[in-house]
């Protein structure tokens, strides 16, 4: 159930056809829907690296998350270093994103962790919530189960912050927790 959620939100926010495309693949590979006969090939699907989001936070610390359950999958399980920050909503489907500390993991000003942690928030089913908890991991507390489907992921320690969704392109606003 968590998968289709995903997909259901990934389509709301599919702005492109090869999103929408991306997605059709994703549910015939999952047997969710039959292959159209007679239809005509799909076009080339973009390699997940390519649909990865990015942004810079106020503390220049590069920031990345997915588009889709697949790009959201490559997130975590590619781009994610064991030292590095991980967030995603908690209890809803919405975007991994990956927050890079590089080598020696260095502490994480709050302002950074809640500035990722708004975007997260404003790439889930929360997106028109006044508050979304969201969960913060190490890169190392994130793992993939062997055969679960493409953007579910186990998380075994992190902790929550409370933020305002947000786009990159909007101001962030800080929030109580």
């Amino acid at each position: 159930m968590e998968w289709l959620e995903g997909v259901a939100l990934a389509l709301e926010e599919a702005l492109e056809s090869e999103d929408v495309a991306a997605l059709r693949s994703e549910l015939e590979e999952g047997g969710v829907l039959r292959p159209e006969a007679g239809r005509r090939p799909r076009p080339r699907q973009a390699k997940p690296e390519a649909q990865v989001r990015s942004t810079l936070s106020p503390g220049g610390y590069l920031l990345f998350w997915g588009k889709n359950n697949r790009t959201n999958d490559y997130v975590s399980k590619q781009m994610t270093a064991a030292e590095d920050l991980w967030f995603h909503s908690h209890n809803m489907p919405g975007c991994h994103l990956v927050l890079k500390r590089g080598k020696g993991g260095d502490e994480v000003p709050e302002e950074d962790v809640l500035y990722a942690a708004s975007i997260a928030a404003g790439h889930s089913r929360g997106k028109r919530d006044g508050k979304v908890e969201v969960m913060v991991a190490e890169g190392k507390a994130v793992r993939k189960p062997k055969g679960v489907r493409p953007g579910l992921v186990t998380v075994d320690r992190y902790r929550t912050v409370v933020v305002r969704p947000c786009r990159p392109e909007e101001k962030v606003e800080k929030t109580e927790s």
